[in-house]
């Protein structure tokens, strides 16, 4: 009977009795996860003969232990697509999308495996992004294959009333050479259903740039990285580089007074930052001196050389 006990609680509490069954590899960028895609790339690339074992080990853990975010399956996904095993590809960015049905990467390799294998009929039936990823290839094909030109139009027309079809998709790549395969009868009847793109990349960029450059704690860094720098009529938000840009003024139309007064706002809140921690103060410092460099040095600023004894 106690045994019997023991079972029944065993069935009930399955986890209790295993134990909490902790995947190995949850967390894509553990090392130890880390350490098994080095074994498998190691085993891939540098010992032909072990290919098969690295992708069967690959396979094993994306269908049994893949991490949280279906990192290792995207990776075998990667392999199988390599080698020009497309079913099997297809296979393993679906199950990478299953962990991750947001990442763009997965969406595509699933998208072009399923050209490659003949699966876009199998990826239009799984849902309504499934549908106009199919039809986005499908068009595409269209284009290339002569027999097929005719369903080209009616399936790009179809993407544009949709508000698939950006400006930006129109000026460069497969879109845009499919597009320009159209007859101008054909363009004019696409044109008004063409929108502005809903992300802009380049602005994305920026933003990641400016997030990853340690100055940006102390000095507005957005224009330096969209190219502005230096452009007449800009404006920082962040004080300190308001009040360099004045210094700057100062110095291209000679006035000392106005140089010193903005110089002077400057270093204020140059000594401002400083007291916010130690890597703002280094940082700070940094620019405090090239400050006094530029105006020591720089032929810029001849006519506020003798700013310099201000620091």
């Amino acid at each position: 009977m106690k045994g019997f006990v023991i079972f029944l609680f065993c069935i009930l509490g399955f986890s209790f009795c295993l134990g909490t069954g902790k995947n190995q590899y949850s967390d894509p960028y553990s090392l130890e996860t880390l350490g098994f895609l080095e074994e498998v790339l190691l085993d891939f690339w540098s010992h032909p003969e072990s290919k098969e074992k690295a992708i069967s080990r690959l396979r094993y853990v994306c269908r049994n232990q893949d991490s949280d975010d279906g990192f290792l399956c995207y990776t075998w996904g990667l392999y199988e697509y390599r080698r020009g095993n497309y079913e099997e590809s297809y296979s393993a960015f679906e199950k990478a999308l299953d962990k991750n049905p947001d990442d763009t990467s997965y969406k595509n390799m699933l998208r072009l495996s399923a050209e490659k294998s003949g699966n876009l009929k199998n990826l239009s039936e799984k849902n309504e992004e499934g549908k106009v990823l199919a039809a986005y290839s499908e068009t595409l094909q269209s284009c290339k294959i002569e027999s097929k030109k005719q369903s080209a139009f009616p399936g790009f027309l179809q993407l544009a009333k949709a508000g698939h079809i950006t400006k930006d998709m129109l000026k460069k790549g497969s879109l845009a050479d499919c597009f320009a395969t159209f007859t101008e009868s054909e363009k004019s009847e696409i044109l008004p259903f063409i929108t502005n793109a809903r992300i802009q990349y380049s602005k994305r960029l920026v933003e990641d740039r400016v997030k990853s450059d340690p100055f940006s704690k102390v000095w507005d860094t957005s224009l330096y990285h969209q190219g502005d720098l230096g452009k007449s009529g800009s404006v920082y938000v962040h004080p300190i580089s308001e009040a360099w840009r004045q210094v700057r003024e100062a110095a291209i139309q000679g006035n000392e007074s106005s140089g010193r007064e903005h110089l002077k706002s400057f270093l204020a809140e140059i000594q401002k930052v400083k007291k916010k921690g130690k890597t703002e103060a280094s940082l700070a410092l940094a620019l405090e001196r090239s400050a006094k460099l530029l105006l020591e040095q720089d032929p810029h600023y001849s006519r506020l050389r003798n700013l310099s004894k201000e620091f």
